[in-house]
């Protein structure tokens, strides 16, 4: 599965960014290794970035690093908020059966990672 939605695109590279700064390489890197397949191309992904520096959320410094700007952090907090609450209304709506979730309502800490998986950028929810 490929993101085709700009929202959740952006909610994953501000996620990405926030967590490994970084080229736009390691950002898409950072990216796909969390979700364990790919899910983002070179293709989407510096339209993107672009997008998000032209809005003042990402900045760029010295060689291409992507960091996240204080406006940044705060929309990343605020779409996270509107995601949660969107998988929670998923959720009461098709049941607690619903493959798509896979622990994103609230399961997860920063950026997807498991809370207290201990290794950074892993991707990967304890079971």
């Amino acid at each position: 599965m490929r993101v085709r939605d700009r929202s959740m695109l952006d909610l994953l590279l501000l996620g990405a960014v926030r967590d490994e700064p970084g080229d736009g390489a390691a950002v898409m890197h950072a990216v796909n290794d969390r979700a364990g397949r790919q899910v983002i191309s070179t293709g989407s992904l510096y339209p993107a970035l672009h997008r998000l520096e032209r809005n003042r959320l990402v900045r760029r410094s010295g060689r291409r690093v992507y960091q996240l700007t204080d406006s940044g952090e705060r929309v990343l907090r605020s779409r996270v908020r509107e995601f949660a609450a969107q998988a929670r209304l998923v959720r009461a709506v098709l049941g607690d059966d619903v493959p798509v979730m896979d622990g994103a309502a609230g399961a997860t800490g920063r950026a997807g990672r498991a809370r207290g998986s201990g290794r950074r950028g892993s991707g990967r929810t304890a079971r």
